[in-house]
């Protein structure tokens, strides 16, 4: 508070807090693990969250499975799941994860790995929701001269 010509007043600072999300759009048809040639985890590099606070975010996913496979997430260094299917489980369901506030998420070089031991799974539709005090996102525009 503060004290104007004998008057008190309160000065307020503002700032913009926003939902956003990314879409993977690379996971949109689905990617199973292991893959083809055997690798037990997916690793996607480079996810930007632009203006991310250090508020709490959450992480959308499905999965589809046989048999009892035993799966994990993580992003950077935060586990988000560790999962061991059972055969009651049943096959195609969908998950949301809370990523816990801090900094866990970082604005930009994040990295989101799907690990699998003891079977397969399909992961598909991955979505992060956070929270970002950027109202706008800026996209560089490339300008090529002609030659």
């Amino acid at each position: 508070m503060a004290v104007v010509g004998g008057i008190n007043q309160t000065i307020f600072f503002e700032q913009p807090l926003v939902a956003r999300y990314v879409a993977l759009a690379e996971t949109a048809g689905g990617f199973a693990v292991p893959d083809a040639s055997g690798l037990s985890d997916r690793h996607f590099l480079g996810i930007r969250f632009p203006g991310v606070t250090e508020a709490p975010a959450a992480i959308f996913y499905r999965t589809r499975h046989t048999g009892r496979p035993r799966f994990s997430v993580r992003i950077n260094q935060t586990s988000l799941t560790q999962v061991a299917l059972t055969d009651a489980d049943p096959p195609e369901r969908t998950w949301h994860e809370i990523i816990p506030p801090g900094p866990t998420l970082k604005a930009q070089d994040n990295e989101l790995v799907f690990g699998v031991s003891d079977g397969t799974v399909i992961f598909g539709d991955v979505i992060i929701l956070y929270t970002s005090n950027e109202l706008t996102v800026r996209i560089p525009v490339v300008v090529q001269a002609k030659v």
